[in-house]
C-alpha cells in the first residue's frame, strides 16, 4: 500500500466532458488521513462505464508526491464489506505497478444481487460483466484469504475465464473442495467483446454449472402405509349384513369404523361372563373384553360410526332404565308391606320378650332378621357403559356391575390426557384391561370398595396429528408403559370416495344384531354350560371354553409364529410391544365369534377351527392398521419432509429463499402445520438433505467466528 503522507489532488468529471460545476471541485486529501468511516472525503464520483451507472471511478489531476504517476489515471474504488474504503490505480503495463490509496477489494457492480459474485482477474472481464446482474470481484486463485472470506458470508463464487483456461483454474482452486464454481467462456473477453452476449453466455453457463452441481431430488413419499380392507367374509353373517349396510347409508364411509366399534361393543357385554383358555392345559384363563377405536382426520364419519357401533348397547340401556323404573315402583309397594310387616313383628316380639315366651321370642327374632335382610335389597340399575366418569365414580358402577363396563369417548385425546395427568387413574385403567382381578380400593372421603371382576373395555375415536403428538414421547422410549398398545382393536382406514345414498335401513339386519346382543347379557351359567362351557368346582368359578383339537393346532402354529419370526424380527420396539399383546386378541376374537355361533346354533362345545380362523385373520388385519397408526410417528419426519418440500416448490423464482438460502429457524417461524418446533423442523430438513432436494453449508455468524449456523440452499432441479 503507497505510504505517501503528503497531498495530492483528484479531480471528478464525467466521461462525456460536462462542466457540471459539482465536478469542477478540487479536493485535497492526505493519504495518512483517510478513514473508513470517511470514505466520502477521498473524492466525488465520476460516472463511466459503457452505459452502466453502477460504475463509479475516479479521476486524478496530479501525480503523488512520492513521484507515483496517477495524473489523469482512473481510480477502481475498493470496498471493505459494503464501505468505500480506498482506490486502486490499476497499471497500464507491465513495467508499472499498481498504486492503493487505503484498502478494500475491487469490486464493481456492488450494488447489484450479491447471491452470487463473479470473480475474474483480467481488467477487460471485469468491466464487460459490471454490465450484469451480480457484483464483479477483481482477484486471482492466489488470493485465498479475500476468497475464504467471501465464501464465509455465504456468497457463492463463479470465476471467469476462457474455456482453455478452465481446467488449469480448477485446479488451481482445488483447495477449496469445490465451493468455488468456474465458468469457461466461449472466447476470451477482449477490448471488442459485445457486453450483451458476454452476459447472457455466462447467465447460461452459470445455471448449467449449477445444475451440474446438485444430483437428482429423489422423490420422497408420505403416503401412509397400506392396510387390509374389511370384507364381508371376515364377520358372522349377523354383523356383517348389519355393518355394511350402515356404512353404506352413510354416504359410504367405511365399515372397518362400523366394525370395531361393533365388536369392541359387542366383547364389553359379554365382558367377565365367560373366558377361553387358550392353552390345552394350562389354566391360563382370558376374558374377551377389549379396547378399540378410530384413527380418522375430521369429518371422516368418525361420529356416525360410533353411534351405528353402539346401538345395541344404547338399546340394552333403554331397556335397563324401563326395568329400574318398575323395579322402583314395585319396591315402593313391597317396602310398605315389608315395613307393615316389620313394625307387627316388632310388636309381637316385645309381647313375647314381656311374657317370657323364650321359644315365641326365639322363633319371632330370627323371622325379624329375615326381614331386614330383605329391607336392604333396593333396585340397582344395570349399568353397560359411561361417558365420561372419574376413576372413583366408574369404580361404584363396577361395584354393582362385575360383569364390567364400556368406557366410550368420543374423543380420546381428551381421556388420555387425563390419565397421563393422574397416576392412579392411569393404573386403574390398566388393570382394569385384564378383566378377571378383582379390585380393592380405599379413599379417605369415600371409604373402601371392592370390585368383583375389575372388567373395563374403551371405545374412542381419535385424529392422526393428536395421536402422533401422544405417541412421540412413546416412541422416544418416555413414558411408554403399555397403556395405548391396549387399544388391539384399532383401525385407521383408507377414505372412501363420498356417494349420495337415500335408501332404508336394513331392520331385520338391526333387529337381529339387538337380539344377539340381549341374549348374550342374559345369559346364565347354565345356559353356557349347555352351550358347552366348562364350569369348575371352585367356589366362584367362571365359565370358560377351550380350543378344539384343530383350533389348538391353529393357536398352537400362531402364537409360534407370532413370537419366534414377527416380534423378534421387528425393527420398532413399540409395535413389538403392540404385537405381544395378541394372544389375548386372538383368543378374544375366537370366543366372541364361538359364542355367536352357540346362539345360533345352541351346543357347540369347544371353540371351533372356523372362529380360530376368523380370529387369526383379525390379527393379521390389525396388525396392518397398527402399522400405519404407528408408522404416523415412527415415519413423521418423512411426512414432514415431504410437506415441507412441496411449500418448497410452490416459491416464486424470485422468492429470497432460492436466491440466498434460509435457515432452520426461519422455517419454524412460519409456523406451518407440524413443522412449529425447531426439532420437527431440523429433522424434516436432514431427510431432505438426504434426499437432495437441499445442500447444507455452515456459516459463520461473525467475522471473528464463533458457532456457526447451517444456511440451507434449494436444489434448483426440484423445479424440472
Amino acid at each position: 500500500m503507497n505510504q505517501a503522507n503528503t497531498e495530492f489532488f483528484i479531480k471528478a468529471e464525467d466521461q462525456g466532458g460536462s462542466q457540471d460545476p459539482q465536478f469542477n471541485a478540487f479536493l485535497q486529501h492526505s493519504c495518512k488521513a483517510l478513514k473508513m468511516s470517511d470514505p466520502e472525503r477521498l473524492a466525488h464520483p465520476l460516472i463511466i462505464g459503457y452505459g452502466n451507472p453502477n460504475v463509479t471511478l475516479y479521476l486524478a489531476l496530479d501525480n503523488l508526491p512520492d513521484d507515483d504517476q496517477v495524473k489523469d489515471r482512473l481510480g477502481f474504488p475498493l470496498w471493505t464489506d459494503s464501505t468505500f474504503t480506498g482506490l486502486l490505480f490499476k497499471a497500464d503495463s507491465s513495467n508499472e505497478k499498481d498504486i492503493h490509496i487505503g484498502e478494500g477489494n475491487l469490486i464493481l457492480n456492488i450494488d447489484a444481487d450479491e447471491s452470487t459474485y463473479f470473480v475474474t482477474d483480467d481488467m477487460y472481464t471485469l468491466m464487460v460483466l459490471s454490465h450484469g446482474k451480480h457484483p464483479v470481484l477483481f482477484a486471482s486463485p492466489n488470493d485465498r484469504v479475500v476468497l475464504n472470506d467471501f465464501l464465509q458470508k455465504n456468497i457463492r463464487l463463479c470465476f471467469i475465464c476462457a474455456i482453455h483456461q478452465k481446467n488449469d483454474l480448477k485446479r488451481r482452486l482445488r483447495h477449496f473442495n469445490n465451493d468455488i464454481h468456474v465458468i469457461g467462456l466461449s472466447e476470451p473477453v477482449t477490448a471488442f467483446s459485445e457486453q450483451y452476449e458476454v452476459n447472457r453466455e455466462v447467465m447460461e453457463l452459470l445455471k448449467a454449472e449449477i445444475d451440474q452441481s446438485w444430483q437428482e431430488p429423489i422423490k420422497i413419499s408420505s403416503e401412509l402405509l397400506p392396510v387390509t380392507k374389511l370384507s364381508p367374509e371376515m364377520l358372522p353373517s349377523e354383523f356383517a349384513d348389519y355393518v355394511f349396510d350402515e356404512a353404506k347409508r352413510a354416504d359410504n364411509m367405511s365399515p372397518d369404523m362400523v366394525a370395531v366399534c361393533l365388536m369392541t361393543a359387542f366383547a364389553s357385554v359379554v365382558g367377565a361372563k365367560v373366558g377361553i383358555k387358550p392353552k390345552a392345559n394350562d389354566d391360563w384363563m382370558i376374558i374377551p373384553n377389549l379396547w378399540g377405536g378410530i384413527v380418522a382426520p375430521p369429518s371422516s364419519k368418525k361420529s356416525p360410526a360410533f353411534d351405528a357401533g353402539t346401538y345395541p348397547i344404547k338399546q340394552l340401556v333403554a331397556e335397563a332404565k324401563k326395568k329400574f323404573e318398575n323395579d322402583i315402583q314395585e319396591n315402593g309397594a313391597d317396602s310398605f308391606v315389608l315395613d307393615t310387616k316389620i313394625k307387627q313383628c316388632k310388636n309381637k316380639l316385645a309381647e313375647a320378650v314381656k311374657s317370657e315366651d323364650k321359644e315365641l321370642e326365639s322363633t319371632l327374632r330370627a323371622e325379624l332378621m329375615e326381614l331386614g335382610k330383605v329391607s336392604t335389597l333396593q333396585p340397582i340399575l344395570r349399568r353397560y357403559s359411561t361417558n365420561d366418569a372419574t376413576p372413583e365414580a366408574l369404580a361404584e358402577i363396577e361395584k354393582s356391575n362385575p360383569n364390567g363396563i364400556l368406557v366410550l369417548r368420543d374423543e380420546l385425546t381428551g381421556w388420555f390426557d387425563s390419565v397421563d395427568k393422574e397416576p392412579s387413574a392411569r393404573a386403574f385403567f390398566l388393570e382394569g384391561f385384564d378383566g378377571n382381578k378383582p379390585y380393592q380400593f380405599d379413599r379417605i372421603i369415600r371409604g373402601s370398595g371392592y370390585i368383583e371382576n375389575h372388567c373395563l373395555s374403551i371405545l374412542g375415536g381419535i385424529q392422526p396429528d393428536k395421536l402422533v403428538t401422544y405417541l412421540e414421547p412413546s416412541i422416544k422410549g418416555r413414558g411408554n408403559d403399555g397403556l395405548f398398545q391396549r387399544f388391539q382393536l384399532l383401525v385407521y382406514p383408507d377414505e372412501t370416495e363420498w356417494q349420495y345414498i337415500d335408501q332404508k335401513p336394513n331392520v331385520i339386519a338391526r333387529s337381529e344384531l339387538v337380539n344377539l346382543f340381549t341374549q348374550i347379557d342374559s345369559m346364565t351359567l347354565g345356559d353356557l354350560s349347555n352351550m358347552g362351557a366348562v364350569i369348575d368346582q371352585d367356589v366362584n368359578s367362571r365359565p370358560y371354553f377351550r380350543f378344539s383339537e384343530t383350533a389348538q393346532k391353529i393357536w398352537v402354529d400362531w402364537s409360534t409364529n407370532l413370537n419366534q419370526k414377527v416380534i423378534q424380527n421387528e425393527e420398532y420396539p413399540i409395535i413389538a410391544q403392540h404385537l405381544q399383546k395378541y394372544p389375548k386378541l386372538m383368543a378374544s376374537i375366537a370366543l366372541i365369534f364361538h359364542l355367536l355361533e352357540g346362539i345360533r346354533f345352541g351346543s357347540v362345545d369347544r371353540v371351533s377351527e372356523q372362529s380360530a380362523l376368523m380370529a387369526v385373520e383379525w390379527c393379521n388385519y390389525l396388525e396392518s392398521h397398527a402399522r400405519r397408526i404407528y408408522g404416523l410417528v415412527l415415519n413423521a419426519a418423512t411426512s414432514k419432509a415431504a410437506s415441507l418440500g412441496l411449500r418448497l416448490k410452490k416459491l416464486s423464482y424470485t422468492d429470497d429463499w432460492i436466491v440466498n438460502g434460509f435457515k432452520a429457524r426461519d422455517i419454524q417461524r412460519k409456523n406451518w402445520k407440524s413443522l412449529t418446533d425447531l426439532h420437527s423442523v431440523e429433522a424434516a430438513l436432514d431427510i431432505l438433505v438426504d434426499y437432495h432436494w437441499l445442500n447444507v453449508k455452515e456459516v459463520f455468524t461473525t467475522d471473528r467466528g464463533g458457532r456457526p449456523t447451517k444456511q440451507f440452499y434449494i436444489n434448483p432441479k426440484i423445479y424440472n
